[in-house]
């Protein structure tokens, strides 16, 4: 009997991976896919995603998650973030797209139809372990049609304000680093590892709940183009290198000044925000927000 148990366990286990597969699937096909402008409302809109984007988004933030440097110790690591993913919202807004898509008409045009180099694969140095990743694995690209510009999926941290402030008008370089500082200019930044955002966002608006922590980060659909990759801090940055569409900082096991890589815009019509996820650090997690400050 217990033979027979575990095989019929393993098999429910078996299709139940599979079954959450073929959701994910489906999830990033929807995610990926821009809508006709007809088809989204003129004014921001935030509505529940449906099941299979909610699958799909919880996958992709659960899966980025990595470690990061203990606050009060910077030799220390921290365990990677323990959360739990509590509502998945979907935002259009019909200015937000058309300014997007006339953005990579205009990279077509740019580009006379050739594709972007891909992303160069990533060195991530964590603690005295050196990870050699796959750019095409880490980084969540969208389906494009033939032609290359690096469009991909990514995170961003903010206070609820300024959340509040990118629902209503996008990204705005032009505010960049006010709190924050910024270490590659005045550009919208983002990262492929949802828990480097965790330390920007609500850090004004913290607010916990049967004793976690709650926080809010955007999934965006990124035009990366073809990035400069940019190993010194350059603060005066205003607009990427010539013949660049954008920054990617690089790691210091790379050669770079940050643990983990950051993907910076300056151009809002590049960036379209499409989900906002709530989570909740499970009473266990001991991630960079949740160790003791002192």
């Amino acid at each position: 009997m217990s033979a027979e148990w575990t095989l019929h366990r393993e098999q429910a286990d078996a299709h139940a991976m599979e079954a959450m597969a073929t959701s994910v699937q489906a999830g990033w096909k929807a995610a990926c896919a821009l809508p006709h402008e007809s088809t989204v409302s003129l004014r921001t809109s935030v509505v529940p995603a449906d099941k299979t984007e909610f699958s799909f988004v919880e996958w992709l933030f659960t899966r980025s998650l990595v470690k990061h440097r203990h606050a009060r110790d910077p030799s220390l690591w921290c365990p990677t973030a323990r959360v739990k993913v509590l509502e998945v919202q979907k935002i259009e807004n019909r200015t937000f797209l058309k300014r997007y898509a006339q953005r990579r008409e205009e990279l077509l045009e740019e580009r006379a139809g050739q594709s972007c180099e891909p992303l160069q694969d990533i060195e991530t140095l964590i603690g005295k372990s050196l990870q050699n990743q796959r750019s095409i694995e880490e980084v969540c690209h969208c389906p494009d049609s033939g032609v290359n510009f690096n469009e991909v999926l990514l995170f961003h941290g903010s206070p609820s304000a300024k959340i509040n402030g990118i629902l209503t008008s996008g990204f705005d370089p032009r505010y960049a680093g006010l709190g924050t500082g910024a270490m590659f200019g005045q550009g919208s930044y983002f990262a492929h590892n949802a828990s480097k955002c965790f330390r920007y966002a609500g850090d004004d608006d913290v607010e916990r709940k049967n004793g976690g922590l709650r926080q809010t980060v955007l999934v965006v659909r990124a035009l990366l183009g073809n990035p400069h990759y940019q190993k010194l801090m350059c603060p005066e940055r205003r607009m990427p290198p010539a013949n660049s569409d954008s920054v990617v900082a690089l790691t210091k096991a790379e050669g770079g000044c940050v643990d983990h890589r950051e993907y910076v815009l300056y151009d809002k019509a590049s960036v379209l925000p499409l989900y906002l996820i709530e989570f909740e650090h499970l009473p266990d997690c001991r991630c960079q927000m949740c160790s003791p400050q002192d």
